[in-house]
């Protein structure tokens, strides 16, 4: 038996914010065998917890790896493994403080013996493996200032509880990967494959044209504006319907189609593909 952690991320519908709920739940033999608490771990374990957001397509393999150290802020590459280290990358790895990024090369090409990097964090970590990884959003659960946890019902082997509201969300309608984890001092607990679909500003635009189809007043927009909500609707049904297939390649040219018809026959600003 062992801990799986359990994440939603919802879309605010002004397409720029995200509120972030924790799912885990507490543990129950029978219900809930993979939850917080005896015989998996409870929160007083949680050495560090971050979600991290990336692009549907995102595999470990793209990732570098290197073990190192951390001493202030110049984490230094002392073996390298594979991949290559940038600047804006996150770090993790046993001890490394979640929100650590590459900020700055010192002496590191990105994959050589001894690099250097400047880090956003001091810190002080000891000889790890470290990984960085190029993250779209991230957002902080526990460190060593933030513990989401603390003061929820039941903690520590808490329900599901309202983790963040209406954090800044910066990305544009697509399908991303969502990446839940959480390290004790030993070992590192991640949700089970999640992937979320957002089309925010492609309803947006569908539900502009229904308000202009409601206050045309002659046959011609009227028509002229039916059809055009018909298509935006056609376009959702389809992106939807190639999400839940698991087709993710059908579905994000779908949704580039409807991005360019929407902006096409709308004033954009929120309502098109860039947000608000």
């Amino acid at each position: 038996m062992a801990l799986v952690p359990k994440i939603s991320l919802t879309l605010r519908n002004k397409c720029n914010l995200v509120n972030l709920y924790e799912e885990t739940n507490a543990y129950n033999v029978t219900t809930n065998p993979t939850g917080w608490g005896t015989p998996n771990i409870d929160t007083t374990a949680v050495v560090s917890a971050t979600v991290n957001v990336y692009p549907w397509t995102y595999s470990p393999a793209i990732n570098a790896f290197g073990t190192g150290t951390i001493s202030g802020t110049t984490f230094t590459d002392v073996s390298h493994l594979s991949g290559t280290f940038v600047v804006g990358q996150y770090l993790t790895g046993i001890g490394v403080t979640p929100g650590t990024k590459i900020v700055a090369l010192i002496t590191g090409t990105g994959a050589n013996n001894g690099g250097t990097y400047q880090v956003n964090i001091s810190q002080s970590v000891l000889s790890t493996v470290i990984m960085g990884v190029s993250v779209l959003e991230q957002f902080i659960f526990k460190n060593p200032t933030i513990n989401l946890y603390t003061g929820q019902i039941g903690n520590p082997t808490p329900v599901p509880f309202t983790a963040l509201v209406d954090q800044t969300w910066s990305q544009p309608d697509g399908i991303y990967q969502v990446v839940y984890s959480v390290l004790t001092s030993t070992t590192e607990y991640t949700n089970d494959t999640q992937y979320e679909l957002f089309l925010c500003n492609v309803c947006n635009c569908k539900d502009r044209l229904v308000v202009a189809l409601i206050d045309a007043c002659d046959s011609i927009t009227v028509r002229k504006l039916k059809d055009q909500v018909d298509q935006m609707e056609i376009f959702i049904y389809g992106i939807q319907s190639a999400f839940a297939c698991g087709d993710f390649d059908t579905a994000e040219a779908i949704l580039t189609a409807a991005s360019t018809y929407c902006q096409t026959i709308v004033d954009c600003g929120c309502g098109c593909n860039g947000g608000c």
